[in-house]
């Protein structure tokens, strides 16, 4: 009798564990993922793009944990202390893991260290800062490439074109601008290109003046523009009204919402950039068809970048077949995944292998120098 009884215990036991794990398996309640941009400006529209056919994929592809997603669009207004609320919002929230998002660098920088403390994380695929890999940023990871690396093909691409000496234009106080121009410093040293002049201060069209005769004096060939926000429509204003000549060397900054740059400019500015939106074969090419199919007009930066990185929370999360952070973040540190750009892996927490390219203006859309064969983002 015993023994009868012990069986039916140790069956009973067993049963109900396989309950337990039948339940979990069998969850159907969708996952929520929160995406955080500036949603209440007209140029997170292809952002938001992005983010939407990549979830009509994964879904469609059998979701997430077999879990069909849906999104949360949190607005931050790029503003650093409403970007802080809702970082802490989310971060004491139960559920998905990974959030996606932020415009600036300055806002990444604060809330990383807010969901790293909330056992979250965030993916960042628009800033381009390497500082992600320092100590106290262990809560986010960097989707873009950095400004060391777009800095290096900068100075490479001057160096091609017999470019020697130059003059840098940056915003003061802005996070973003000041390492840009440290990288471009360095690399231009490497490369022996001289800069004869670095300014942050554009206080009106006079003193602007006074920029560009000393750049006369001084053989400037190049003029470099870091600057970021309002500062770059005052920066081409002031340059098409002192009659500028000399190529413009932009950051990427340009690319990711639309600002008025002067027709007599738009000719001389090259930017250094990524995502070939005139790719014609591959996984770029396969995105801009679905992309044009969905939306019926060409992507952008932002577009493939919040398309990246929607997928490629889904595929971590997948492959790790856990929402335990530690878990995603040791299959991310341990493997590749296929992405727009191929096959890409992190160093630490920097996105690895996206290909960086110098970029200019055909019939007002921005597309690869080396291949202007049409599609692009309008500059005006």
């Amino acid at each position: 009798m015993k023994k009868h009884l012990k069986i039916v215990s140790i069956l009973l036991i067993g049963s109900l564990l396989c309950f337990g794990c039948t339940a979990k398996t069998d969850n159907t309640t969708p996952l929520s993922v929160d995406v955080v941009y500036p949603f209440s400006e007209d140029y997170s529209a292809s952002f938001k793009n992005g983010i939407e056919l990549a979830v009509k994929e994964i879904n469609e592809q059998g979701g997430i944990l077999n879990r069909t997603i849906e999104i949360n669009y949190d607005d931050d207004g790029n503003n650093t202390n409403t970007a802080v609320e809702l970082a802490t919002m989310i971060a004491e929230k139960e559920g998905f893991p990974i959030v996606i998002g932020h415009r600036s660098t300055d806002d990444v920088l604060k809330v990383a260290s807010i969901y790293n403390q909330n056992n979250k994380m965030l993916f960042a695929p628009i800033i381009a800062s390497s500082k992600l890999n320092l100590t106290g940023n262990e809560g986010a990871y960097l989707c873009a490439p950095s400004e060391d690396t777009m800095a290096d093909e900068m100075v490479q691409s001057m160096g091609t074109q017999g470019i020697s000496k130059i003059a840098i234009v940056h915003s003061a106080g802005n996070t973003y601008g000041k390492d840009y121009v440290q990288k471009i410093e360095e690399h231009a040293k490497q490369a022996g290109i001289e800069i004869v002049d670095a300014v942050s201060y554009l206080p009106n069209l006079d003193y602007f003046r006074l920029y560009v005769k000393k750049w006369d004096s001084m053989g400037a060939q190049a003029i470099v523009n870091a600057c970021v926000g309002k500062d770059i429509t005052t920066f081409y204003e002031y340059l098409d009204k002192t009659g500028n000549t000399r190529p413009i060397f932009a950051s990427y900054d340009i690319e990711i919402q639309p600002y008025s740059i002067p027709q007599s400019m738009i000719n001389r500015t090259q930017v250094t950039s990524y995502f070939n939106n005139t790719a014609t074969s591959g996984p770029e090419a396969a995105f801009i068809q679905d992309y044009q199919k969905t939306y019926g007009q060409n992507p952008d930066l932002p577009a493939a970048q919040a398309y990246l990185a929607m997928h490629l929370a889904a595929d971590v999360v997948n492959k790790a077949q856990s929402l335990d952070v530690q878990t995603i973040k040791k299959v991310l540190a341990e493997n590749s995944f296929d992405t727009v750009y191929g096959r890409l892996n992190f160093d630490k927490r920097l996105i690895n292998g996206i290909p960086v390219m110098q970029k200019i203006y055909v019939n007002n859309q921005l597309v690869p120098r080396n291949n202007p064969t049409g599609g692009g983002t309008n500059g005006e």
